[in-house]
């Protein structure tokens, strides 16, 4: 399997010009950060798989993570996630969703965005006691569904009215989730194919999620790190591949049933590497294990995603000291409640401690407005919405990797003292990660010989 995952990964990166770990190189910009991966150069060597993923995440870095900082939930980094209570849970938030949709019909608006049960969720797991990662109960805030009903149409008494009936039936929901019991069969496990167009599927039961053959050796080895084994997970035992192929199942199947509509989208790996040289930035505030750039990240769900390398959600996270990326949900109210977050960390900081934060443009928003006027924000670079671009959301699914902005974004640089003097933010600095930022969705497409549906056209070489 490692040979047919190597054709097709040097087969990938010659069509999209990604360069291999060979010719990949970062400069070592501090003494105690950037550490190379045990062995790495000796891996290499053996694997020759990894050798063009440099363009989804990069490997050579290894984040120093304080312990002191992570407020990890132990019974919930250690609970392994049943694969039928996951699927079960899916059914449960498509049965509320439909409810969801069914609610723009019944009070007459417009239709509601694809990421409304999204923010609901989001905002929910954020400002109350969380009884499910997913399933809303019947004491969570639910102003973010409010918020969608509101854009769409729909009367304050209206929304108030129909968002306490949507909160009612997700607590019945709940309730009624948490009483099943959910048993795998022994003889059950994830199956995997891959298939002619690169992709992996993973099979459990009647459910398939899927992922580039590149994703999954990406988080083949950031699961084989995680649990301190010598490989790279090429080799793996055949237990501990049976374990990473259900704990990636859970966590793909996870991010599936959120179902962002563009909430999970990431940097160009450009940026990263300009903040990694510039600023010793080298770790993620707001992440997942599809999009992360490096190893160590915050993420929203660390029963799923901790065997990957999280470190649990930003909000239970406190440095004293660092450089840290922060492109969180594009929602108002995360937005303010991560700047509250970040204020109350530089504010007790006995280190050089510093957040580059890249949000939409959206000025007239409490969040923007706080970001903006904080003494801690040093810089704002404004980056117009048609000259720069992201990674897709659902990267590790789509044929082309990029998306172009849908607004302008600011990005803010929020330094204490010490992190003033150990980076500074200069106009060099500014100018390269501007350029860094440059869209490149259309280059992706044309090499890619996709149109704009994303449909292959017929190229003379292909004839």
């Amino acid at each position: 399997m490692s040979d047919a995952l190597s054709a097709i990964l040097e087969s990938m990166a010659a069509s999209t010009g990604n360069a291999s770990l060979n010719s990949y190189t970062i400069t070592n910009t501090s003494k105690t950060r950037n550490l190379i991966f045990k062995s790495m150069s000796e891996k290499r060597e053996r694997e020759p798989s990894s050798t063009s993923l440099s363009g989804i995440w990069n490997p050579m870095v290894e984040p120093l993570v304080d312990s002191a900082s992570c407020k990890i939930d132990n019974a919930a980094a250690a609970r392994v996630v049943s694969l039928a209570k996951e699927v079960a849970r899916q059914q449960t938030i498509r049965a509320l969703c439909n409810k969801i949709r069914r609610a723009s019909e019944d009070l007459g608006i417009n239709k509601l965005t694809s990421s409304a049960f999204e923010t609901w969720q989001i905002i929910s797991k954020l400002t109350g006691n969380e009884q499910d990662p997913l399933i809303p109960h019947a004491g969570s805030d639910y102003s973010g569904l409010f918020e969608e009903l509101r854009k769409a149409g729909a009367t304050k008494s209206g929304a108030t009215k129909k968002c306490k009936e949507l909160m009612h039936e997700s607590e019945r929901m709940l309730h009624k989730f948490n009483h099943q019991e959910f048993v795998s069969g022994k003889k059950r496990k994830v199956q995997k194919v891959i298939s002619e167009d690169s992709m992996c599927h993973l099979t459990y039961g009647h459910v398939v999620v899927k992922l580039s053959v590149r994703h999954y050796v990406k988080l083949r080895e950031m699961y084989a790190r995680k649990q301190g084994l010598i490989c790279d997970g090429s080799s793996m035992a055949p237990k501990d591949q049976h374990e990473f192929e259900r704990a990636l199942f859970c966590m793909l199947l996870r991010y599936d049933t959120l179902n962002g509509g563009g909430t999970q989208a990431a940097l160009y790996e450009e940026c990263f590497d300009v903040l990694l040289k510039e600023f010793d930035c080298d770790m993620e505030c707001f992440a997942s294990p599809l999009n992360c750039r490096y190893s160590r990240f915050c993420s929203a769900f660390l029963d799923t995603d901790y065997v990957f390398g999280s470190v649990g959600s930003f909000f239970h996270f406190s440095p004293r000291s660092g450089c840290f990326e922060a492109n969180p949900p594009f929602i108002p109210k995360v937005i303010k409640l991560m700047a509250d977050h970040m204020s109350a960390l530089l504010n007790v900081a006995d280190g050089p401690l510093a957040f580059i934060i890249i949000i939409p443009s959206w000025q007239k928003t409490e969040g923007w407005q706080q970001l903006n006027s904080s003494r801690y924000n040093q810089r704002h670079l404004l980056i117009p919405q048609k000259k720069h671009g992201y990674c897709e959301g659902k990267q590790q699914i789509r044929k082309t990797r990029w998306r172009i902005a849908s607004f302008d974004t600011s990005v803010f640089f929020w330094q204490n003292p010490k992190a003033c003097i150990k980076w500074p933010v200069t106009e060099q600095k500014l100018e390269i990660l501007k350029q860094a930022f440059n869209s490149k969705q259309v280059r992706e497409r044309d090499a890619l010989g996709l149109r704009k549906s994303g449909k292959r056209v017929r190229l003379a070489n292909d004839t």
